[in-house]
């Protein structure tokens, strides 16, 4: 067996350092030495993966965000150049596309603001395509499109509708804001 080593002064709390498995084996020259047996891999990575997330939590906290849905994140990866990705609200007829990923869970939960903020770091983006009527019925929806988005194409809502029937897949949320739809172009 092998053992794992811990030098120390007089330790404030032994309850903590048996609770760690810590055994004292030895007192010298005001140190305290504690032993215990070494862990087997899959302890020692959680030890090690435990003490990391502990000493850089600012780090941890900020670090780079990743889809949690599979459908999500199979559907992004599969837009390349020049494809496009259909964000459809909640009221859009959705056409016949092979990849349909419904998110929508009730009113406004998730918009389209939200999901695009979870996918557009991971999609290559060459443009977003919106309907023109958006600039008129959802004035501020599209200044926030606009502003953040990068390079925006807009077009009739008809012609949106058309497009979309190119699209390798859609994400339907539950955005109820008028023509909130709009097509992502990958880059």
């Amino acid at each position: 067996m092998s053992w794992q080593y811990h030098r120390t002064p007089a330790p404030a709390d032994l309850n903590t350092l048996g609770r760690e498995g810590w055994e004292l084996v030895a007192i010298e020259n005001g140190e305290w030495i504690f032993k215990r047996p070494e862990p087997d891999p899959a302890e020692r990575f959680t030890l090690e993966q435990r003490a990391a997330a502990i000493e850089d939590i600012g780090a941890h906290q900020s670090a780079t965000r990743h889809l949690l849905n599979p459908e999500v994140a199979a559907l992004i990866r599969r837009v390349n150049h020049t494809q496009m990705l259909l964000i459809a609200d909640r009221g859009y007829p959705v056409p016949s596309l092979s990849t349909v990923v419904d998110l929508s869970l009730t009113a406004n939960i998730p918009t389209i603001p939200q999901v695009l903020d979870a996918i557009l770091p991971d999609l290559p983006l060459d443009r977003m395509i919106l309907a023109h009527e958006m600039q008129l019925a959802s004035p501020v929806r599209w200044v926030y499109h606009r502003e953040g988005s990068g390079r925006i194409e807009a077009i009739p809502h008809l012609e949106l509708k058309r497009l979309a029937r190119h699209a390798v897949g859609c994400i339907r949320t539950g955005d109820s804001t008028p023509y909130a739809n709009l097509l992502l172009v990958g880059g």
